[in-house]
């Protein structure tokens, strides 16, 4: 059924790094309902339609230059399609989820937008009736842009084996959790390469602080927030026990035994509690927020964080000659046992609102984002890897992306998605979120980094009443027709030490 190999791995490298792949399938027009190819194809326009349609664009504005970025690609999209008027909606992360579920409650929808939150959020989307399937609009030369199984059977473009959204990055540019780290203060205090393991983390950054006396910190969160806390516990746990996936999130689930596990990330978790308990972590990290985590560090404030891949670019425009690294982060002392995981090769972004009242004016902005035009001006401005290897062919890579890549292949594996065995998880897994204890896992561990509470004992208490709930909503679903049980969320065979692919 599966078989285990690392194309996925080394994809981004092969065409990023030496530019050689040949092209995607092309700008050829896309889709059945016959609208007009992106902006630069060969197509023929459509004839000239009689109204303007109006389009609105509800996206995500995580950097300051987002809202800028989209307003051009619109501009640009609307001098090719005259027929068609694009108006972007920009709010910040924290925000926009809220307000795109307060917009669809009020049936005042966006045409098209943003789906932001991985997985969890594609299934929010779908089961609450707000997405559009894509399928219909797909055709064959729209398809072959992409990598192949970018719309396969088991890819996360998908929910219930409905197409639900258009990617753009490569995944693992999301999923990557790198450590940060300034390479001057490291050799000022002594060290000559980041720290590879936890104890020797926690050393290095021990001695800055104390050594730094207040003129800088050796490692800093980002704030309170806890989905910015999660970076630091998923970067620190992706090599801890092999067949747990979910660290960053509030589903940590034990894929080898089915069980929810948030115990397992307690080392980390107890990690974190004892340099904040001892004010090595910078103070005043709970009321930052990601900018403030650049401006501190860009200052050389601070010597070590973990964080996401696009932040390498925010730092750059602050410092730009700063002495930055980028490595893998820490693992335990006893090694790797398991690796940051990946279920899919792509992942949807841009999405279509079933409330939409222009719809063919709708897949037209959607056929633009899912050019090959659009994703090498995404990738020249947001410097994210992207999906399509032609997109990024001729363009130089930085070297922050030379080293970010160099992470992603050394700490992210592919790895079975909770729905793999049996896709019907999908009609009741936001059932289960729902009915998670409160308050959720990434805020137990919060709580007990700040109020410096053994972490452990918490965790037990969380894993007891999280399989409970699992419990409950299977026996639920099957009540209600739904095939599914616990050894569908077993993977016994599952090497987390290698990629794991369905065919």
């Amino acid at each position: 059924m599966t078989t285990k190999r690392s194309w996925m791995r080394t994809l981004t490298t092969m065409f990023a790094l030496t530019g050689v792949l040949a092209g995607c399938g092309g700008n050829n027009n896309a889709g059945s309902s016959g609208t007009a190819a992106p902006a630069g194809s060969s197509a023929t326009p459509a004839a000239t339609a009689a109204v303007v349609q109006k389009v609105n664009f509800s996206m995500v504005s995580a950097r300051p230059g987002d809202e800028a970025f989209y307003k051009e690609q619109m501009d640009i999209f609307m001098k090719a399609n005259p027929d068609v008027k694009v108006t972007v909606i920009a709010n910040p992360t924290e925000q926009y989820n809220n307000a795109l579920q307060l917009s669809f409650a009020a049936n005042e929808g966006p045409d098209i937008f943003f789906i932001e939150g991985g997985q969890p959020q594609a299934r929010t989307v779908y089961d609450n009736k707000w997405v559009e399937p894509l399928d219909s609009y797909m055709d064959d030369a729209f398809l072959a842009r992409f990598p192949e199984g970018s719309f396969s059977r088991t890819s996360q473009t998908r929910v219930n084996g409905e197409i639900i959204g258009v990617p753009v990055r490569d995944p693992r540019f999301d999923k990557v959790r790198p450590l940060y780290y300034n390479k001057a203060i490291l050799e000022q205090f002594g060290y000559s390469e980041p720290p590879k393991t936890h104890s020797g983390f926690v050393e290095a950054a021990t001695k800055i602080t104390k050594e730094g006396k207040g003129q800088v910190y050796g490692f800093a969160m980002m704030g309170k927030a806890p989905a910015v806390f999660g970076l630091s516990v998923s970067g620190l746990g992706s090599g801890l026990e092999g067949g747990v996936i979910g660290y960053e999130g509030n589903t940590i689930i034990n894929l080898k035994s089915g069980q929810f596990s948030a115990k397992s990330a307690t080392p980390v978790v107890e990690i974190l509690r004892q340099l904040n308990a001892q004010k090595i972590v910078a103070p005043g990290w709970e009321n930052w927020d990601t900018a403030q985590m650049h401006q501190q560090f860009a200052a050389g404030r601070v010597a070590m964080f973990i964080g996401a891949a696009w932040q390498a670019e925010e730092i750059r425009k602050l410092n730009e000659g700063m002495d930055m690294g980028i490595a893998a982060a820490p693992v335990p002392d006893a090694g790797r046992s398991g690796y940051r995981d990946t279920p899919t090769i792509a992942e949807p972004r841009y999405a279509m609102s079933s409330q939409s009242k222009v719809k063919e004016a709708a897949w037209k902005v959607l056929d633009f984002l899912g050019s090959q035009e659009f994703e090498r001006a995404n990738y020249e401005y947001a410097k994210e890897l992207v999906l399509m290897p032609a997109a990024m062919e001729g363009i130089e890579m930085s070297a922050d992306m030379q080293q970010m890549v160099k992470v992603m292949d050394e700490t992210i594996r592919m790895a079975p998605a909770v729905n793999t065995n049996n896709q019907n998880y999908d009609q009741f897994s936001k059932s289960i979120s729902d009915a998670m204890p409160k308050p959720k896992i990434q805020e137990v561990f919060l709580k007990a980094v700040m109020s410096n509470e053994d972490p452990v004992p918490l965790a037990e208490e969380y894993d007891a009443k999280a399989n409970k709930v699992i419990d409950e909503q299977i026996k639920m679903a099957n009540d209600g027709g739904i095939t599914f049980s616990r050894e569908d969320l077993k993977y016994p065979d599952w090497d987390p030490m290698q990629d794991y692919i369905i065919e």
